[in-house]
């Protein structure tokens, strides 16, 4: 055997052998397994590194057939799946939840429409963003993510979440274009992970101000703190929080004397101009009456 764990083209999440991390000496080591830096996974052990030529092999059943000479010499051998060694259920979900994340930024990659952004931020932020979706499974403290009927899609919107926490992202166009997911849905699923996340201080939909005040544009930074305040204390009209949140905003820049067109906001977060106006002008009537302007 040329590799003492792996035989060319025998990686586990089919890499070729240029980037497989156990044909580039990206292995580490922790009595008793040896692992792949590049997918995790445990492709040896102490037995196997220290046995001869049929080392991957560990005693199966007798059925009589044993002949001296065998690396048991009173069992036959059985092939030994280097992904089953003393993995933990928890250990399981969170590698098959990286080869699934490997999988959609492959899929990206490979898109026709330029993703190249998405692509970028999942790779850079690749184990965070594992670690945030394991954060809403049975090993997680919220536990929102039972057995999805897809896991890419779970995946692709814990990940949206993410985004619109860590860079203030709203719209989702060319990921959705490319994953072929609906955009609306894939934003109300991310919001509702962040407001699970964010927890009950949150459940009013605060959270959601700095997001939606970067995507307007125009606004400076300094209003988030008011805004935010103001929004806790007075009286709310009916409907999404999403649409509640960008036509508050709206409603607050203008009487600060910032107008921003009902378009740019529609083009900043997908919230149509027929539910917009009307609450922009509920939400202007409410914020004069509470600040009695």
């Amino acid at each position: 055997m040329s590799n003492p764990f792996l035989q060319p083209g025998e990686c586990h999440i089919d890499l070729p052998d240029s980037e497989c991390g156990v044909f580039n000496d990206k292995i580490s080591y922790s009595s008793p397994n040896y692992t792949c830096d590049v997918c995790t996974a445990v492709i040896g052990t102490d037995t196997d590194i220290e046995g001869d030529a049929d080392s991957d092999y560990q005693p199966g059943e007798t059925d009589g057939t044993d002949g001296e000479g065998e690396d048991d010499e009173g069992n036959d051998s059985s092939p030994v799946s280097p992904l089953d060694v003393d993995d933990t259920p928890e250990e399981t979900m969170e590698r098959n939840t990286q080869i699934q994340l490997r999988e959609i930024i492959v899929e990206l990659e490979e898109s026709d429409l330029p993703t190249d952004f998405f692509t970028s931020f999942f790779i850079n932020n690749f184990e965070d963003i594992v670690h945030f979706y394991m954060l809403f499974t049975k090993y997680g403290p919220f536990t929102v993510i039972e057995r999805p009927d897809k896991k890419k899609d779970a995946i692709i919107e814990t990940s949206c979440a993410f985004m619109m926490i860590e860079r203030k992202l709203t719209r989702f166009k060319v990921l959705s274009d490319a994953t072929g997911l609906n955009e609306t849905a894939l934003i109300r699923r991310a919001l509702f992970l962040i407001e699970t996340y964010k927890g009950e201080d949150f459940g009013k939909g605060a959270y959601l101000i700095p997001i939606y005040r970067r995507a307007l544009g125009k606004i400076p930074s300094s209003f988030d703190e008011p805004m935010s305040r103001l929004w806790l204390e007075i009286t709310h009209p009916r409907g999404q929080l999403k649409d509640r949140v960008v036509a508050y905003i709206l409603a607050y820049a203008e009487l600060s004397k910032i107008k921003i067109p009902l378009t740019l906001a529609y083009d900043a977060t997908l919230v149509s101009r027929g539910t917009l106006s009307p609450k922009k002008k509920q939400y202007m009537e409410i914020i004069q009456e509470y600040l009695n302007l």
